[in-house]
């Protein structure tokens, strides 16, 4: 037969891949999940498959047998594959690459074709392209009876090979090409059914600790292993480009005994011999280390090199100044070149005429005096704290300073270079108080000055250790399901301090208990991310209620804390009352892009605004591909022209072009993404065309929309762009979602409210429940869906739930509403 008769021969490829599929392209296999989870179980399995491995039972007779054994209907079987199957998270990175280069795929399967074309449509979010071939086995009617009922299906093998499905015989014919046309031939597979396969391939990628390998090992035959389909790809890209041939693959040292046994006994003794000598360097290293910390055997120079050394500041003292405006001989500041105060008025500016500051010495750990003590720990109490003793030996007694502060030192060599060694001090406000920083601890006591610092709840903040380096920003990504979710945090007006409670419903959430702000949002805000475990969280604007907040980083805090110990990576941007306390954008920003797993970008410095940026939601496994684009904007604060547009600013010209740039500069990358791409975007303050009347809209619309009086155009720059929606907050009693249509009157937009979730804002219009929206994505189908959760009554429902893309386009309201 010449090539041109041949299938997989039709393009002319350089090389074609043969490939098992179960346990091999999914990550376990789907008839021993059936066989175990619907049929005789485990145990029988395993044992019938020793019988297998022993030559004493035949492949074909033994898997029928355990397919038998379960009794399911057949369609009821693929849907609890789809539910627990996952693909190789490489995989898909193959499969597109072999579309690329012109590498036919042909699954050889013993398993059956519904099963493999079902969870290939769905692992793909599409039916498998023309360069991917599965040949395997069928499910037939079992004594005439529907397959989709129970005890209805039986397998009908392909051939009447030894195995059901000799999979050498799709080989065969390529294999025997003569050579010129004779393509590189490849094969993947886990288990003994792909024996005959891999005799007739030039390369056999055996999974490591399958019964394949086991198999190979006992017969002799060459093979390497691969763990997942990254070294597949790797190793598939090299052969093709030349960098290597199948048989320098196969020379490797991963190969079964043939070659493999002297390979291995070598390593071993190579690997004894390491290890001894790794355990010999490592007791010589503790033990000088030891000696040193008893008895300072080493020189400064290599003792600063030791790994627990840290080579920044330690703080050796602490205390509490006081001064008042009345005095004229107080003071606030002691000598600079001692003494770092921390510039925080422990009266948070609210003493008419007194204020009070801590304050702390510090120095390198290299100029260190003998009789310098480094602070190791610190407390607050009105009483002594308890101190450790050896027999009747204190160590390290408890030292008083001014406010209720106590102070152990130790004046240990080495106390600098431990990990309880006190290295910075800050000082927030608040019963709630909070830290997210690393190896930052806020005291549970407030400072005990006098009755203002104890009413305000000024509390210190203190830093262990080694200071963290600045946080690496996390990369999101869908997830393996295709899934990826996003959890829309509009105006949550965090205060410094407890927070009044503004119009609650209902007043008391549970009876008895004052309704305290800040606590009943968060403990909302919680309940939703443990509930919702979204992948992602939009703060989109107002987290800080100015007014409310005389010390925002205190605020801030609380706003981003349950997020950080959660590891879930968010975004945040402005709104108008973010920076009516103590800090500016500039400086909040700051505060956000040093955080843990934060996003937040201040974005260009020459358009107008702080958070103008983009973030790029990947792809799942190692892709670099975007799969989702979110564009987050700020939208100011007040009008800069009361007198002609009056209520809030808009977004400005400069951002209009930096937007459009941006997204076009991205399109030809995103292009290049084999699934469906989607855009979306932030922002706080709502677009003028958000109180446009007669267009549908889904959800509550409580107030007007206090949108900007000038309108800048940039709702048609979102739908020019492919943007298919953007969402807002602000408006707290306002959650609806609006469409918008083009000239041609097909949707092109839809404009969301977040609807208000903190109860230090307003809310008061019929009876408004507090609530957090969720968007919904599907990579597969290019969908988008939308719901809110409530806070109070039907906590549990997603309240106006609908789908507002599909394919990638805005889908109108008779799509929206199914």
């Amino acid at each position: 037969m010449g090539s041109n008769a041949l299938p997989y021969m039709e393009t002319k490829p350089k090389l074609i891949f043969f490939t098992d599929f179960d346990g091999t392209i999914t990550v376990d296999d789907s008839n021993d999940f059936m066989i175990d989870t619907l049929g005789f179980g485990r145990e029988k399995r395993l044992a019938l498959g020793d019988r297998v491995l022993n030559e004493t039972l035949s492949f074909r007779d033994a898997f029928r047998e355990m397919l038998e054994s379960i009794k399911t209907p057949y369609n009821e079987c693929i849907e609890t594959l789809l539910k627990n199957m996952k693909l190789d998270p490489y995989f898909e990175e193959f499969y597109y690459w072999a579309k690329e280069n012109n590498v036919p795929i042909v699954i050889l399967s013993s398993g059956m074709r519904p099963i493999i074309s079902a969870l290939l449509e769905k692992f793909l979010g599409h039916k498998p392209a023309s360069h991917l071939t599965i040949i395997s086995n069928e499910p037939v009617s079992r004594d005439g009876k529907d397959i989709n009922s129970e005890g209805g299906w039986q397998i009908e093998y392909h051939d009447d090979s030894h195995f059901g499905h000799d999979k050498s015989l799709e080989i065969k014919p390529y294999a025997t090409l003569p050579d010129g046309e004779r393509p590189i031939l490849l094969y993947a597979g886990d288990g003994i059914s792909d024996l005959s396969a891999a005799a007739e391939t030039d390369l056999l990628f055996a999974k490591q600790g399958k019964d394949l390998v086991t198999y190979c090992q006992r017969r002799g035959m060459p093979y390497t292993t691969f763990k997942n389909w990254s070294t597949i790809l790797s190793t598939s890209k090299d052969i093709l480009s030349g960098k290597l041939s199948p048989s320098d693959v196969a020379a490797k040292p991963s190969l079964g005994p043939c070659q493999g046994d002297i390979y291995l006994i070598m390593a071993r003794r190579l690997v004894r011999a390491s290890v001894q000598l790794v355990l010999f360097a490592t007791f010589i290293l503790l033990l000088v280390v030891v000696l040193d910390n008893r008895f300072s055997v080493l020189p400064s120079s290599i003792h600063g090199h030791l790994p627990s050394h840290y080579s920044g500041y330690v703080i050796t003292d602490v205390t509490v100044t006081t001064c008042s405006t009345l005095n004229p001989f107080s003071s606030c500041k002691l000598d600079p070149e001692a003494w770092y105060r921390v510039d925080k008025d422990l009266y948070l500016r609210s003493g008419w005429t007194s204020s009070a500051y801590v304050q702390f010495r510090r120095k390198k750990e290299e100029e260190l005096g003998l009789d310098d003590k480094v602070v190791i720990d610190l407390k607050i109490s009105r009483l002594t704290p308890t101190s450790e003793f050896v027999g009747k030996t204190e160590i390290e007694a408890w030292e008083p300073r001014p406010g209720g502060i106590w102070l152990k030192r130790s004046s240990s060599r080495h106390a600098s270079d431990s990990e309880k060694a006190v290295t910075y001090i800050d000082v927030l406000y608040g019963a709630d108080a909070v830290d997210p920083r690393p190896n930052w601890e806020v005291k549970d006591t407030p400072i005990l000055l006098d009755s203002m610092t104890e009413q305000l709840e000024t509390r210190l903040s203190i830093r262990r250790g080694h200071p963290q380096a600045k946080p690496k920003k996390p990369v999101p990504r869908i997830n393996e399901n295709g899934k990826f979710k996003v959890m829309q945090l509009a105006d949550l007006h965090m205060s410094t301090g407890l927070g009044h409670c503004r119009d609650p419903v209902p007043v008391e959430a549970v009876a008895g208990r004052k309704c305290e702000a800040d606590p009943r949002t968060l403990e909302f805000v919680a309940r939703l991310l443990d509930e919702e475990k979204p992948d992602m969280v939009v703060l989109s604007g107002d987290q800080i209620n100015g007014e409310t907040a005389p010390d925002a980083q205190s605020a801030l805090y609380k706003a981003v804390k349950l997020l950080v110990d959660r590891k879930i990576p968010y975004a945040a941007i402005f709104g108008n009352h973010d920076d009516e306390g103590d800090l500016n954008r500039e400086q909040l920003m700051t505060i956000y892009e040093d955080l843990p797993y934060s996003l937040s970008a201040a974005g260009p410095e020459d358009i107008d605004g702080v958070g103008n940026y983009v973030v790029e939601v990947l792809d799942w496994g190692k892709s670099t591909h975007s799969a989702l684009t979110l564009y987050f904007l700020d939208t100011h604060s007040y009008s800069p022209d009361e007198r002609q547009f009056r209520g809030y600013d808009w977004i400005k010209p400069s951002q209009t072009r930096w937007f459009k740039n941006t997204a076009q500069s991205l399109r030809s990358k995103h292009q290049e993404y084999n699934h469906i791409h989607m855009n979306a975007a932030f922002v706080h303050i709502p677009l003028p065309e958000y109180r446009a009347s007669g267009k549908y809209f889904k959800g509550a619309w409580m107030e007007p929309p206090t949108a900007p009086g000038f309108n800048s155009g940039f709702k048609d720059a979102l739908e020019e762009e492919g943007v298919l929606f953007v969402s807002c907050g602000h408006d707290h009693v306002n959650d609806y979602c609006m469409l918008e249509q083009d000239t041609n009157e097909k949707p092109s937009l839809w404009m969301c409210y977040g609807g208000g979730v903190g109860f230090g804002g307003y809310g008061g219009y019929d009876d408004f429940v507090r609530r957090v929206r969720f968007f919904d994505f599907d990579r597969g189908p290019g969908r988008v869906s939308t719901y809110k959760r409530l806070e109070w009554g039907q906590t549990e429902a997603k309240i106006d739930e609908m789908m507002i893309v599909d394919g990638g386009a805005v889908k109108g309201p008779d799509a929206a509403s199914q």
